[in-house]
């Protein structure tokens, strides 16, 4: 199955990353000549997303997905006081948040197409943070999860965009 840039990639253009991001993927589609897996994705043609990427098991059975890799830019905006990876979405998700978001991954998955979007959820301690988002399906291989690789940008904290922007610059001196 080819994965080929959508025609209008106008709403992508705001966000410079997730549209490396989609270009990167359509293209890893395209020499596979199938949906990368895992193990198909190097870090070295990916440095446009690091710090900015997630890697997700989907759990449709409890609807509670769990981090298996997360950046550091990402990891910031979780506001958790342990890292992320290993973690299910339970641990920092509203029930409502962390059933919305796999619904999404499960979407990305059953389309077998990248999907883009903004979205806000709701953290367990009543704060919200969002963002802009694309999530690139996996394909699984050696009985492995079900899998998603997701790059982030333009962060919001509290539904305040120049706080997550602020947030988001000031971490950059890391990457």
């Amino acid at each position: 199955m080819f994965i080929s840039a959508q025609s209008d990639l106008s709403e992508l253009k705001e966000y410079p990353r997730l549209l490396d991001g989609w270009h990167w993927y359509s293209g890893l589609c395209e020499k596979l000549r199938r949906l990368p897996s895992r193990q198909d994705i190097n870090p070295l043609d990916i440095k446009f997303a690091l710090g900015y990427e997630m890697l997700v098991e989907n759990d449709r059975q409890t609807q509670n997905p769990r981090v298996r890799l997360i950046g550091i830019v990402a990891e910031e905006f979780m506001g958790l006081s342990v890292s992320a990876t290993g973690k299910t979405y339970d641990t920092f998700l509203t029930d409502e948040s962390r059933v919305t978001a796999c619904g999404k991954l499960t979407e990305a998955l059953d389309e077998g197409k990248p999907l883009f979007g903004t979205t806000t959820y709701a953290r367990k301690d009543g704060r919200t943070f969002g963002y802009a988002r694309l999530i690139c399906p996996l394909h699984s291989q050696n009985n492995e999860p079900e899998m998603v690789f997701i790059i982030f940008q333009a962060f919001t904290e509290n539904e305040d965009r120049e706080t997550g922007a602020k947030k988001e610059e000031a971490m950059k001196r890391w990457l």
